[in-house]
């Protein structure tokens, strides 16, 4: 990288890092202070002095010793080191520093100084990369996209508190749903299951809703993405096989009720074309984003989630249909296909955990459900399952029972890492994409409850 694209003065602050040094290595010093070392990284220090005090900190604190000046000056020596602080005397220097007793602010100051010189160096690397004509426009804003919604990701840790700290913000969060004032869950339409999910899909879950090719999936998450933008908030669709205006045609067929083959062949009288227009006044209104890049890795998503929530507010709810189709970073073509799909899985639900969101991903079942009786589907099912079992917190089946105007379907929650599970009797006519429950069930009588909060309808 040519040194003219890097400013001469880079955020810092050298005195907070010695300041941080000096209290976590004072004699006083107890495990809440040392707490604060999880928070940051080796790279977060600019002053090499301070880089290399701080790696070996680490070192003490990973066998247990006692930290003080004569165990840091050991440390050194065995890391090779000491000659780099400028010997015991350079240590020493480091160590009076100002002890404040609680270095919390200080982490902050250095991970923030930190994070503002990572973000000066990826804006120098895309200047240099434009400038040389390393790659295409498109794939620069890509590698620079998944750059900082990397840095995006890096959020310093809350690290260990007690229960009773703990419980002031969460009483107030009950305090605030008792009275109505809460963030409320993205309802999904269908009274049965939103009980089940207790008021529906909740901010920083993974929900998975998985089907074989045909049946109906992408109609049935789309539908919750429309009735999150018409009821709570903006939502994103992230649409990786349909293109925007094929995802366009289908919400208009759904709100004018009209046939999608005979809306999309032109054959309407005129007060269907009415009702059409009406829809496409309706979709004007509608605060739901759509996304329809083929082409799409994890860190993309989340950069394009982050500058939608920048210019939109909040973003009640993310869907991707998809996940098979996310495309993987450069770098990991040698990956099995397991492994990816878990790199996959584990990076949108850190998405939705850090963004504060739920997050709903279409996935595939594998063909081994054909040969079953009754093709009934199991989490076994999940194609490249373990992982996205493990990342989920509500995995949600659709399936069919039998063929053309005799098929019912039903939506089996098989996973729900708050709550109940079950089973949801739906009637669907997908020549409008629509879902609606059935009201003929019943409730089970009795509830067997399973290890951690997963239950079982009997």
């Amino acid at each position: 990288m040519r040194a003219d694209w890097i400013p001469s003065k880079l955020p810092e602050d050298v005195d907070a890092e010695r300041s941080f040094l000096a209290t976590v290595c004072s004699p006083g010093a107890n495990a809440a202070t040392f707490e604060q070392v999880g928070r940051l990284a080796d790279e977060d220090f600019i002053h090499p002095r301070h880089r290399a005090v701080f790696r070996a900190l680490k070192v003490l604190l990973a066998e247990g010793t006692e930290v003080h000046s004569l165990t840091l000056k050991d440390a050194l020596e065995r890391t090779k080191e000491l000659d780099r602080v400028g010997g015991y005397v350079g240590l020493t220097e480091v160590l009076a520093g100002d002890d404040i007793g609680n270095p919390g602010h200080l982490a902050e100051i250095i991970a923030r100084k930190a994070k503002l010189r990572k973000l000066i160096h990826a804006g120098a690397n895309l200047v240099n990369q434009a400038a040389a004509e390393d790659g295409t426009p498109e794939e620069l804003i890509a590698e620079a996209s998944a750059r900082l919604a990397e840095l995006s990701a890096q959020r310093t840790g809350k690290g260990l508190r007690l229960t009773g700290d703990i419980g002031i913000r969460a009483m107030g969060r009950l305090e605030e749903a008792w009275e109505g004032r809460g963030v409320p869950g993205v309802s999904t339409g269908l009274p049965r299951l939103d009980r089940m999910l207790k008021g529906g899909f909740k901010p920083g879950q993974l929900i998975v809703l998985a089907a074989r090719p045909g049946i109906g999936k992408s109609t049935l998450a789309r539908n919750w993405a429309k009735r999150c933008a018409e009821l709570v908030t903006t939502a994103a669709l992230f649409s990786l096989e349909m293109s925007a205006e094929e995802v366009w045609e289908c919400l208009a067929a759904n709100l004018a009720g009209i046939d999608s083959e005979r809306l999309s062949t032109g054959d309407l009288n005129h007060a269907e074309r009415a009702r059409v227009q009406m829809a496409r006044e309706d979709l004007e209104q509608l605060a739901l984003l759509v996304d329809d890049q083929a082409e799409i890795t994890v860190p993309e998503i989340r950069g394009r989630v982050d500058r939608a929530i920048a210019r939109h507010g909040r973003i009640g709810l993310v869907l991707v249909d998809y996940l098979q189709l996310i495309t993987s970073p450069k770098g990991s073509e040698k990956q099995t296909e397991a492994t990816r799909v878990g790199d996959i899985s584990r990076g949108l639900k850190l998405m939705a955990k850090d963004a504060g969101m739920p997050v709903v991903v279409l996935s595939q079942l594998n063909r081994e459900i054909e040969k079953r009786n009754g093709g009934r589907p199991k989490l076994s099912d999940l194609r490249d399952s373990g992982a996205i079992e493990q990342d989920a917190d509500i995995v949600i089946f659709l399936h069919r029972r039998g063929e053309g105007e005799g098929a019912s379907y039903e939506l089996i929650l098989e996973k729900n890492r708050a709550g109940k599970t079950g089973v949801v009797h739906l009637h669907a006519d997908l020549s409008t994409y629509t879902f609606k429950e059935l009201d003929r069930q019943t409730e089970p009588a009795i509830l067997q409850k399973a290890s951690g909060g997963e239950g079982a309808w009997a």
